[in-house]
């Protein structure tokens, strides 16, 4: 019986939730990681790759220190992962700030200024 949803997009659904229980149970100590919250996960179909979208929930952190903490926590969290999800590869994981969410909340901002004209 063949999957209807790729490899790649249940891997996905993995690291995100794995990742962000990691975060949120204070696992990575690294204090620059500890407004992080991941937004997204994107895998390569032949799973060499996973580009890991982030965000803060405090507007005041510093993007590029989030970044370094992230990226210093890699090995732990690939390690984490190949003892915890049983898969075979763990991809190379590469950590990018989530600018999305600020423009989506800074449209937001403009609609509601429209409809209270």
């Amino acid at each position: 019986m063949a999957h209807s949803y790729k490899r790649s997009a249940r891997i996905s659904d993995l690291l995100i939730k794995e990742i962000s229980e990691m975060l949120v149970r204070g696992k990575i100590k690294d204090p620059r990681v500890s407004s992080v919250s991941i937004t997204a996960v994107r895998v390569t179909d032949d799973m060499g790759y996973a580009k890991v979208f982030f965000t803060s929930f405090d507007e005041h952190s510093d993007t590029q220190e989030m970044l370094e903490g992230l990226k210093n926590a890699t090995g732990y969290i690939r390690n984490s992962l190949l003892k915890k999800l049983r898969i075979k590869k763990i991809p190379n994981i590469e950590f990018e700030y989530d600018a999305l969410v600020e423009k989506r909340a800074r449209i937001d901002e403009l609609i509601r200024g429209v409809s209270d004209e």
